[in-house]
């Protein structure tokens, strides 16, 4: 069906080549035989100033163009019929689907048709009159598809640099022998006019006019700005709107101000074609611009003189000055997508959860408009191929669509162990617990009693304690709790020699935790974040700055952030009213340490023996060096053949840590091995 359709669309192009060949055989016919391939002589000059002439006084002779008839019209109907039935797609239905009209379809089998069949461009040489211009040209497209003057300006159009076949990537500008311009089709274009299964939507590589959307329903019907503004620039009454805020933010509003037009997708390097491409299309340009400011100028100045209809965005507003004078401009500054809405959107996408459960979500997961629509996109996929998973964890689906990229300066990982893994004593374990509790509770009670207006907008913790007493283990343990991922930050590849390096990547890590919903985790948090001192050499300032820099995101960051630090004294002072909780962790006492070794000991370990708990939680060792032991104790076992731990292999990894850790361990381990066991 795709080979018929492309035949009878061949067939209309022939006609048009038909009348274009009979019009140059006309223009020719004084010309002495094989003129076209000598040198131009002064009998063929004068013909050329004759059509000149012509051209300049009565206008260019066009033809029938390339239309189809009755009769083609029918059989392409009857094959869309057909195909639809089948549940096939025909070039025409695919590049249609791609925002390409009828001419745009005719002027790519024009750029093909030499490809299909050599003998189309012999006929092109000879309309050229040249015998090395056997490719499509805009001349050539002209020659065949005009009809009119209105028609030769769209087929212009539509060959040009700014149309939607060279700036989608559909035709490539090339050079024929001659060195005169053509158009060539882009890979992949003829084995789609010839019936290939090839996936249109990877020919065109640029971005073509994409369709005005309809008004969403994620704008409030009683917002009366947003919907007055969008009126606005419909008529024209406005021709150049700046919305400043989040993405998540300004994504609807803009698409409801382009609800009456096409749309344009750019940004800076691209900035003065697409302006072109809407003066001729008649579409609107979205632009995202957060220039430089070195290159602020730059972008404004193509702005302001351009008559273009235009929808700027970005985070933070442009000065507007030299664009305020010359384009009649509006702009509007949007806040965060709050909880409100992200419930709403929660109680859209999923209408069969209960409002408790659709009210967690939203808490949790601070996710744009499209990111919600992602997670039921999966889950309904999710359905669809495994029954069984009736109803798939939308936690872990959400968790999911919020890591949009993976960290360059964190490593991002689910947690898995839970509180009954954190061993503390009952106060610090409930100090932890409150911790997660106040990171699923904050942005309704933020929302309710508007306490974003005393600052800090999120939760903020700081665990301090000798190291191996459970920081770690319990910022996962909050992660857990919360439902998000954790995102630990590597002091290693955030740390830069070069003077505000540090700085940009502790704003990457901010800004990576607050998109991918993530527990934000600094360990050993003092050896970034000591004092700051007075300034006595040049590393001091910019020391300095580095503690002042995480004050100031500490203070905007709406998420969860926790510090670790072995040495809470070393801290800068001015951290401490920034915290919302400050959970001590001391070193385990004896009943701490008798449940850290039974959960270390316990299954899937097997023993050779029964061992008695109550000796080894005498000694005083922490829960990390615990587990280090129990661990060397395994490897012992595995490494002489033995599939059970046995109380010398535990002895030997007691004094092995002990030595680690430059202690003097106890000498009577192996001698009371008999009592131990039993």
């Amino acid at each position: 069906m795709a080979n018929e359709q492309t035949r009878i669309g061949l067939h209309a192009l022939l006609r048009g080549l038909r009348s274009a060949v009979q019009r140059r055989a006309a223009r020719t016919e004084a010309l002495v035989e094989g003129a076209l391939a000598r040198p131009i002589t002064e009998r063929h000059a004068m013909c050329a100033l004759d059509d000149a002439e012509s051209l300049t006084t009565t206008g260019r002779d066009y033809g029938p163009g390339a239309m189809f008839d009755p009769a083609e019209t029918e059989a392409l109907d009857r094959l869309a019929r057909d195909a639809e039935a089948a549940g096939v797609l025909l070039p025409r239905q695919a590049l249609a689907a791609r925002g390409l009209g009828c001419l745009d379809q005719q002027v790519l089998l024009l750029a093909a048709a030499p490809q299909i069949d050599p003998r189309f461009g012999t006929l092109y040489g000879y309309v050229c009159d040249s015998l090395a211009a056997t490719a499509a040209s805009t001349y050539v497209a002209i020659e065949v598809l005009a009809t009119d003057c209105d028609t030769e300006c769209a087929v212009r159009e539509s060959c040009g640099p700014f149309g939607a076949l060279r700036a989608g990537g559909w035709l490539v500008e090339a050079t024929d022998r001659a060195g005169s311009p053509t158009l060539q089709p882009a890979d992949g274009l003829v084995e789609l006019l010839c019936g290939s299964a090839v996936d249109c939507a990877l020919i065109g590589t640029g971005s073509a006019p994409s369709p005005g959307t309809a008004v969403p329903d994620t704008v409030a019907p009683d917002d009366a700005t947003h919907r007055a503004l969008a009126d606005a620039f419909a008529d024209g009454r406005i021709n150049a709107v700046g919305v400043w805020g989040p993405p998540a933010a300004a994504a609807p509003v803009i698409r409801l101000m382009l609800s009456g037009h096409d749309r344009i997708d750019t940004g800076p390097d691209g900035l003065t074609i697409a302006l072109q491409r809407a003066a001729i299309t008649g579409a609107a340009c979205v632009l995202r611009l957060d220039p430089p400011p070195e290159r602020i100028d730059a972008v404004l100045r193509p702005l302001a003189g351009s008559t273009a209809p235009i929808v700027l965005t970005g985070t933070e507003p442009l000065p507007t000055a030299e664009l305020g004078g010359c384009r009649r401009y509006a702009e509007l500054e949007l806040g965060e997508c709050g909880y409100a809405e992200r419930r709403r959107l929660w109680a859209r996408e999923f209408p069969m959860l209960p409002s408790d459960r659709v009210a967690d979500l939203a808490a949790r997961y601070r996710l744009r408009h499209d990111q919600i629509v992602a997670v039921s996109a999966l889950a309904r996929s999710t359905r669809s191929w495994s029954p069984a998973i009736a109803r798939p964890s939308l936690d872990r689906l959400a968790n999911r669509v919020a890591r949009h990229r993976s960290a360059r300066l964190a490593t991002i990982r689910r947690p898995a162990r839970g509180p009954d893994m954190l061993v503390l004593p009952p106060a610090e374990h409930a100090q932890v617990m409150d911790v997660a509790t106040s990171a699923r509770v904050w942005p309704v009670a933020t929302e309710d009693w508007r306490l974003e207006r005393f600052g800090n907008p999120g939760v903020t913790a700081m665990f301090a304690g000798e190291p191996g007493t459970g920081k770690t283990l319990a910022a996962e343990v909050i992660a857990r709790e919360v439902g998000v991922d954790l995102m630990e930050v590597d002091l290693s590849r955030l740390v830069s020699k070069w003077v505000g390096e540090t700085e940009k990547n502790l704003d990457a890590v901010f800004d990576e935790a607050a998109a991918a919903s993530c527990v934000l985790f600094f360990d050993e948090a003092d050896s970034l974040f000591g004092q700051r001192g007075e300034v006595t050499r040049g590393s001091d300032r910019y020391a300095n700055l580095e503690v002042g820099y995480l004050l100031q995101r500490l203070e905007r960051f709406a998420g969860v952030v926790i510090l670790a630090s072995n040495l809470r004294a070393n801290l800068d002072a001015a951290f401490t009213r920034r915290f919302h909780h400050v959970v001590h962790f001391p070193r385990p006492g004896q009943p701490e340490r008798r449940r850290l070794w039974e959960l270390a000991l316990g299954p899937p370990i097997t023993l050779d023996r029964p061992i008695d708990i109550g000796p080894l939680a005498e000694l005083d060792l922490t829960g990390a060096a615990i587990a280090a032991i129990v661990r060397s104790a395994a490897l012992t076992a595995y490494g002489v053949g033995r599939r059970s731990l046995g109380y010398p292999d535990l002895a030997s990894a007691i004094r092995a840590q002990y030595h680690r850790e430059g202690r003097l361990g106890p000498a009577d381990l192996l001698d009371a091995s008999d009592e131990l066991s039993r």
